[in-house]
C-alpha cells in the first residue's frame, strides 16, 4: 500500500509506467529501475512509497480492478429497469470493455494472475476481485433464480469470462464480440431451460 505523502499526481504516472514495463519486459522482467526510468523518477522513490516492485504491482492492479468495477457499475446502471439477462450481459460487456482489453492492460492482468499464485498480497487481491465479480453476477441472477442456482450460474459465468480472457490473450488479442456472443449463447440456454421447466 502506498505510504501517506505520495503525491496523487505521481501515482497514475507510476502505474502507467508499470503497465508499459510489464508490456515490454513481462511481469518478472519489469524491474523497479526500468519502471522508474519510464516514469522519470528515482527507483528509490518507488521503494520508499510502495516498498518495492510488489507494492507497486499491487497498487497497479488495485487501480485496474477499481476501473473495472467503475465500468461495471456504469453498465449495470444503464440496464436498471431491464430483464436480469440484460443486466448479466452488461457485466459481461464491462469485462470486455475497451479499457480492460487494451493489449498492455491484458498483459498486466495475465502477469497478475500468474504472480498471484506466489505472492500473498496479490493472491488476496485476486480473491477480492473474484468474489466481487461473482457477487455482482449473483445479485442480478437471483432476480430470476433460486440463490443456489444463481450462485452456480454466476460461477460458470465468471469461469467463461476468465476463459475468454485467457484464450484471447494467448491468441494475441481478445475478440470482444465473439467472446460476448459465446457467453450470451450459454446464458440463453440457461434462461430457456428455466422457461421450459416453468411451462
Amino acid at each position: 500500500m502506498p505510504k501517506v505523502g505520495m503525491p496523487e499526481i505521481r501515482k497514475p504516472q507510476l502505474i502507467e509506467a508499470a503497465i508499459k514495463a510489464i508490456d515490454k519486459y513481462g511481469f518478472s522482467g519489469a524491474t523497479v529501475s526500468l519502471i522508474g526510468k519510464k516514469a522519470g523518477v528515482s527507483p528509490a522513490i518507488i521503494n520508499h512509497y510502495f516498498g518495492g516492485k510488489d507494492g507497486l504491482y499491487e497498487e497497479t492492479m488495485k487501480s485496474l480492478i477499481r476501473e473495472f468495477f467503475e465500468v461495471l457499475s456504469e453498465e449495470v446502471t444503464k440496464t436498471k429497469n431491464k430483464p436480469a439477462k440484460t443486466k448479466v450481459m452488461a457485466i459481461v460487456k464491462a469485462s470486455f470493455s475497451q479499457s480492460q482489453t487494451h493489449p498492455q492492460v491484458v498483459k498486466a492482468w495475465m502477469g497478475f494472475w500468474a504472480s498471484a499464485m506466489h505472492t500473498p498480497s496479490l493472491y488476496r487481491l485476486q480473491n477480492v476481485y473474484s468474489e466481487r465479480l461473482k457477487t455482482s453476477l449473483v445479485c442480478v441472477l437471483k432476480e430470476e433464480f433460486e440463490i443456489k442456482q444463481a450462485r452456480n450460474i454466476a460461477l460458470t459465468m465468471a469461469a467463461l469470462i476468465d476463459g475468454m480472457w485467457l484464450r484471447g490473450s494467448l491468441a494475441g488479442g481478445i475478440n470482444k464480440k465473439e467472446s460476448a456472443q459465446q457467453i450470451q449463447d450459454y446464458l440463453d440456454l440457461v434462461f430457456n431451460n428455466k422457461e421450459d421447466k416453468v411451462c
